[in-house]
């Protein structure tokens, strides 16, 4: 509902206490319709809401960016007190204001049924205006013109997913004792592939992006864990990796596979980047205006990237970027030396039918550590 609409659903102590936060002279107004139109001067107009976002704290604009940028309609208490404490870095007291203050500026609402009363609603027409003022300041770096050579991988990985469990269906493929496919027919696998890997280093230490992470590359390692998670491949106790009766279908119908892949993509990697979904979420509203700086859309997901291990930030970030170009999400593109992103059309879908908020991390143990 809209912002005028939760106001009328208010009570009227409600809207005195709203408008005394503004200073709309609350107190000098007796009815409850001159208490909503004066304050819908207020909350239902861009300039004051934008002075109002300007003058939040560090923590306030976090917790915001946590409740808007989460299409989630509503929100319970808990889901509210976790939002506040990632905000507030668990100060219980700083992460109680959050919500109040929130809940002061009329920015969420209590439910007013039975059923709903114990949810808190942003009104649509505010998380909309909020929106728009978020990205308002990194509004002045898009363009419509793609860049002269860029990468669209739409629906290549989901054929390299076929190619995968057709190999498996035409060779016998032993796996070495720490479980890999043997570095020969890695090879030999990625050559067939639209997007072309090579098999690992095994100096460098790998951990926490997959099952099978610390043997594979990034790409083949999610497809693998994909495959493996969802029964098309399976490690016998032979130490062959045979292709399964669900994998043979599979080769021949993957209506939707893309998006499931993306899903998978997102719950393997919140373990390692806890914040992805608000990242994905940036990344999908400034792709979504057309081509933007990629350095741009790095000032705006930085502060929710923390080192993992031996990932910095940046390289994370980078990661991140990789993955989801691989996925078919965005479209990375460089001309005169500047790096550039958009969204894809796959994208645009998944984004507009995905909540990354909603999808849980992978299951405790999947990732080994």
């Amino acid at each position: 509902m809209r912002i005028a609409d939760w106001l009328t659903y208010a009570d009227i102590e409600h809207l005195r206490r709203l408008n005394r936060f503004y200073g709309t002279g609350g107190e000098k107004i007796h009815s409850k319709h001159e208490l909503i139109v004066s304050l819908l001067q207020v909350m239902g107009r861009k300039p004051p809401l934008r002075r109002n976002m300007e003058q939040l704290s560090e923590a306030e604009q976090r917790f915001l960016e946590l409740i808007v940028l989460d299409p989630t309609p509503a929100f319970t208490m808990e889901e509210l007190k976790a939002k506040a404490a990632a905000a507030s870095n668990d100060e219980a007291d700083m992460a109680r204001e959050l919500i109040t203050g929130a809940v002061s500026r009329g920015w969420l609402f209590p439910g007013y049924s039975p059923q709903t009363q114990h949810l808190y609603h942003i009104p649509s027409d505010l998380r909309e205006r909020m929106l728009e003022l978020l990205c308002e300041p990194f509004a002045g770096d898009v363009s419509s013109t793609p860049p002269e050579v860029y990468r669209d991988e739409q629906g290549q990985m989901v054929a390299d997913l076929v190619h995968f469990l057709d190999f498996l269906r035409g060779d016998i493929v032993r796996l070495t004792n720490e479980g890999a496919i043997w570095r020969q027919q890695q090879k030999q696998l990625f050559k067939t592939f639209f997007i072309p890997e090579e098999p690992i280093s095994e100096k460098s230490p790998r951990f926490g992006f997959g099952r099978k992470y610390h043997l594979y590359p990034d790409r083949f390692s999610l497809l693998y864990d994909y495959a493996w998670y969802h029964g098309y491949i399976l490690e016998d106790e032979e130490g062959y990796l045979c292709l399964t009766d669900k994998g043979i279908g599979k080769i021949s119908d993957t209506l939707d596979e893309g998006a499931s892949i993306f899903r998978f993509w997102i719950r393997l990697y919140r373990k390692p980047v806890p914040h992805l979904p608000v990242v994905i979420r940036w990344i999908g509203l400034l792709g979504a205006k057309g081509w933007i700086g990629v350095d741009t859309v790095k000032s705006a997901v930085m502060s929710w990237i923390s080192p993992f291990y031996y990932e910095t930030p940046d390289s994370l970030f980078v990661k991140i970027l990789k993955m989801m170009s691989h996925l078919g999400v965005i479209r990375i593109g460089s001309e005169q030396g500047r790096d550039r992103l958009t969204l894809t059309e796959s994208g645009r879908e998944w984004l507009a039918g995905t909540s990354a908020f909603r999808e849980r991390v992978i299951e405790e143990g999947f990732i080994p550590g």
